[in-house]
C-alpha cells in the first residue's frame, strides 16, 4: 500500500507530538473531544510497551518522514498478532494517517495563524478521487476569512485517514483566480453530491464533517478554549491538565480575552493538599473578568506572556496560608507575587491578584506576611 503524504511543518507538529499522553482505550475512551486532541492511544492495545512502540514509530515519521513500510516495520508483529492484515489491514493505516495527517494540520493551523496579515483568506483543498467522501469534496475549493467561524467546524482533519488540507491565499491571489470569498458557514446545509464513479447525483445529507471530529484539532490545540475547559481540568491526567493549561495561559487566546474579558479563564492548577488547606473542592483557578480588568489598571505593566508565572509560582514559590480561604505564592528569585482566593463553598478558586516585584520588595512581602500570619 502506497501513502503519499504532505512535508509536516516540523517544529509546530513535533512540539504538537510530544505533548501527546498516551493511555489506554478505556481511558481515553472517557475523555472529551478536545482532550482527545493531547491524548494518543489505540483501540485494541492496552497502555504499556507496545502503545509505547507505536508512539515511536509515529515520532519518527513526524520527525524523520519515514514511510508507511517503515512505520510498520518499527512496531515490529503488533498488528499482525491482532490480525490486522489483509482485509483488516486498513486499522494500521488509519493509525497511521490520522495520526500524521492531525500533527501536519494541528501544525499548519499555528502556520496560517501567524501569517493571517500575508493570508487573510484561507481555501479547502481535498483530494479530488473516487476515495473522497461525498461531503469532503463538497468543500473543496471554496474560500472564507481566515477567521470566519466555518474554520472552527471545518478545519482538517474531518473524519479518520481524512487527507484534506487548507491552503492559504493573499488577497491578490484571490482577485487574480476570480474565487469567491463566502461570508456563510454552510454547515448542516443539505447538498446532493455527485458519485464520482457514476456521476450521478446522490441523496441529499447534511454539509457535516464525520462524527467526532466537528471541531477545529488546531485550535484546540493552540488556542484558547476558556472556561468550556475550566471544569474539565480536574478530571484528567495531572500531566494532560497541566499541559493544556500551559497552552491555553501561553497562547494567543488568552491574549486575546485579557484584551477583551468576558466570563471567566483558567490560569492555573493548585497541588491537592494546597486546595484541601483553603477547603476547594477544585483546583482550578479561575480569573474573572472582573480581576482582569483590575490587573489592567493597577499592573499595565504586565503582559499576556507574564500569566505563565502564575503557575510557575504555585509550583515553586513559597506559600504562605493568609486566612481560611487565601494562598499566597512568592515567587523571590522573579519576584512574581500570586494570590488566590477560594469561595466559601469551594466551588471556585480565584485569582485575586497577580504582580512582579523586584526580589528584594518580595522578601520584604514574604517577611511581613510571616509576622502577621505569627499574630
Amino acid at each position: 500500500m502506497t501513502i503519499k503524504l504532505q512535508p509536516l511543518p516540523m517544529g509546530e507538529a513535533q512540539q504538537f507530538w510530544r505533548d501527546k499522553v498516551k493511555m489506554g482505550p478505556g481511558e481515553f475512551s472517557r475523555l472529551s473531544a478536545e482532550a482527545r486532541t493531547r491524548a494518543f492511544a489505540v483501540s485494541g492495545i492496552a497502555k504499556g510497551d507496545e502503545l509505547d512502540t507505536v508512539f515511536a514509530a509515529l515520532q519518527q515519521a513526524i520527525d524523520k518522514g519515514i514511510s508507511f513500510d517503515e512505520f510498520k516495520k518499527q512496531s515490529g508483529d503488533i498488528f499482525e498478532r491482532r490480525g490486522w492484515v489483509g482485509k483488516r489491514a486498513w486499522r494500521v493505516d488509519n493509525i497511521f494517517r490520522t495520526n500524521i495527517q492531525t500533527a501536519y494540520n494541528v501544525g499548519h493551523y499555528k502556520q496560517l495563524m501567524d501569517d493571517r496579515d500575508v493570508f487573510p483568506y484561507w481555501q479547502y483543498s481535498a483530494i479530488n478521487d473516487s476515495r473522497t467522501r461525498p461531503t469532503h469534496l463538497a468543500m473543496d475549493g471554496r474560500v472564507w476569512p481566515a477567521d470566519d467561524p466555518t474554520w472552527a467546524t471545518w478545519f482538517p482533519p474531518n473524519g479518520f485517514r481524512c487527507r484534506c488540507s487548507v491552503v492559504g491565499l493573499t488577497r491578490g491571489q484571490v482577485k487574480a483566480r476570480g474565487l469567491k470569498v463566502e461570508q456563510k458557514d454552510p454547515t448542516n446545509r443539505l447538498i446532493e453530491p455527485i458519485d464520482q464513479a457514476s456521476g450521478n447525483r446522490m441523496p441529499a445529507r447534511p454539509l457535516i464533517p464525520d462524527p467526532g471530529f466537528k471541531y477545529n484539532l488546531g485550535k484546540s490545540y493552540w488556542g484558547s478554549i476558556g472556561e468550556t475547559l475550566a471544569d474539565k481540568l480536574n478530571a484528567w491526567p495531572e500531566r494532560l491538565s497541566a499541559l493544556v493549561l500551559q497552552d491555553m495561559v501561553g497562547g494567543p487566546g488568552f491574549e486575546h480575552w485579557l484584551q477583551n474579558p468576558a466570563g471567566e479563564y483558567p490560569v492555573g492548577l493548585l497541588q491537592p493538599e494546597a486546595a484541601t488547606a483553603i477547603g476547594a473542592q477544585t483546583r482550578t483557578v479561575t480569573m474573572s473578568a472582573e480581576t482582569a480588568g483590575k490587573q489592567l489598571r493597577v499592573h499595565p505593566e504586565l503582559q499576556a506572556g507574564d500569566y505563565v508565572m502564575v503557575q510557575r509560582a504555585i509550583d515553586n514559590g513559597e506559600v504562605i496560608q493568609d486566612g481560611k480561604h487565601h494562598l499566597i505564592y512568592i515567587l523571590d528569585q522573579d519576584g512574581y507575587v500570586t494570590v488566590v482566593k477560594s469561595t466559601r463553598t469551594g466551588q471556585t478558586i480565584w485569582l485575586v491578584s497577580f504582580r512582579r516585584l523586584s526580589s528584594d520588595e518580595a522578601k520584604k512581602d514574604r517577611e511581613l506576611l510571616r509576622l502577621r500570619k505569627k499574630k
